[in-house]
């Protein structure tokens, strides 16, 4: 029974995501989602941290096609392009990095900090 809790719990979870640092890729934390009508919040700090040179271009990859996105860094708004399983943008600030994701099947907010090296 135990098991197939577990398994019904990941059939319903939303997707992972990392950002991809031409030389490391970054899990990044979710701190909000609704997907297949269920919807969570786990809010916790974000400590993962992806370093990337400044004027490259960063790679959020994700499990799923988007829809559409929304990136922020610094808490400021960043002008990103998404295309199948990809969300991209030029790197020109650092700080706490929020990706809005919307998918066919819901959304999910990402979280990382975002550094040049």
């Amino acid at each position: 029974m135990g098991v197939l809790v577990a398994l019904l719990i990941a059939a319903v979870a939303p997707p992972s995501a990392y950002v991809d640092t031409g030389s490391a890729h970054v899990p990044l934390a979710i701190t909000s989602w609704c997907w297949d009508a269920r919807c969570g919040a786990p809010l916790g700090p974000s400590s993962r941290r992806a370093f990337v040179h400044r004027g490259a271009t960063v790679r959020l990859e994700v499990k799923f096609d988007v829809l559409d996105a929304n990136v922020s860094v610094g808490g400021a708004p960043t002008r990103a392009a998404s295309r199948g399983r990809e969300v991209t943008w030029k790197a020109t600030r650092t700080g706490g990095l929020t990706a809005y994701v919307k998918y066919r099947r819901g959304w999910v907010i990402y979280t990382a900090r975002l550094a040049f090296r």
